[in-house]
């Protein structure tokens, strides 16, 4: 079934048939490097149900286990028991075998090769530079978004959601969740330091009285405010305050409160 739109770029367009090893068959050994026309290729094929192997004219069962058959392991073919000497060799990486695939992972690839690539440029495209990060690779260099490296003119409104924190005994910013965040009060309560606090974040933090009202707030230190002064929130039933910071350490938010939203 063909795919709706352009088709799936794949690593392998055509069948590629691995160079003899028999030579090296000699009863005891079982890795064999697997290269095409001499060299490893670019990319390697991701698993071995992506390549078919026959030794002395017997079709060997793919398994990446290594209980029988072969697996591919660091660019060699890996035998479960070692060919015999004088035993014919044939092997080919099948068509189709994708590094963009529908449906499944990919695997984590690498600036000088990506995972995510291009049939005409391989060292060209995207891979997992660390956990949570995407990188991008040009021509096998590492690259950051040209769009990311220089001023933005935006010609419509940017909209930061506003988070709503879990009230509680202690209230925790996290950081990584968004900028602006909203609590409502429901007793005494404490924030405590922020994580994921990186330098240059900022925003606005709502600090808002439930149908009771008088609750107070204990600021770690991490949360500073002009003069070392911790604000007096506005205490009246449903009261609206505000704090904004920005970010200017782990452990530095810089902070400004203004107090009794009203109108």
């Amino acid at each position: 079934m063909p795919y709706i739109g352009q088709s799936l770029q794949v690593a392998y367009p055509t069948y590629k048939n691995i160079d003899d090893i028999s030579g090296s068959f000699n009863g005891s050994t079982t890795s064999f490097a697997l290269l095409v026309n001499g060299v490893a290729p670019v990319p390697l094929p991701l698993n071995s149900q992506q390549c078919l192997i026959s030794v002395a004219g017997v079709l060997q069962r793919p398994d990446d286990t290594g209980t029988e058959g072969f697996r591919l392991s660091g660019g060699n073919i890996v035998f479960s028991s070692a060919p015999a000497s004088g035993a014919d060799f044939f092997g080919v990486i099948l068509a189709g075998a994708d590094y963009v695939n529908a449906g499944g992972t990919y695997p984590d690839g690498s600036a000088a090769v990506p995972s995510i690539t291009f049939s005409d440029d391989a060292d060209t495209g995207f891979y997992r530079a660390s956990s949570g990060v995407v990188g991008l690779t040009s021509n096998g260099s590492a690259r950051t978004l040209a769009l990311l490296e220089s001023v933005q003119t935006y010609t419509a409104g940017q909209i930061a959601e506003v988070t709503t924190l879990t009230d509680g005994a202690t209230i925790t910013v996290n950081m990584a969740d968004s900028n602006n965040f909203t609590v409502t009060l429901g007793g005494a309560r404490t924030f405590a330091a922020p994580t994921n606090a990186t330098a240059g974040q900022s925003g606005s933090i709502f600090i808002v009285q439930d149908g009771t009202g008088g609750r107070t707030i204990t600021w770690n230190t991490a949360w500073r405010f002009p003069g070392g002064t911790v604000p007096t929130l506005s205490t009246g039933t449903n009261a609206v305050d505000r704090v904004d910071y920005i970010v200017r350490g782990a452990s530095l938010i810089d902070c400004v409160w203004t107090g009794n939203y009203t109108r």
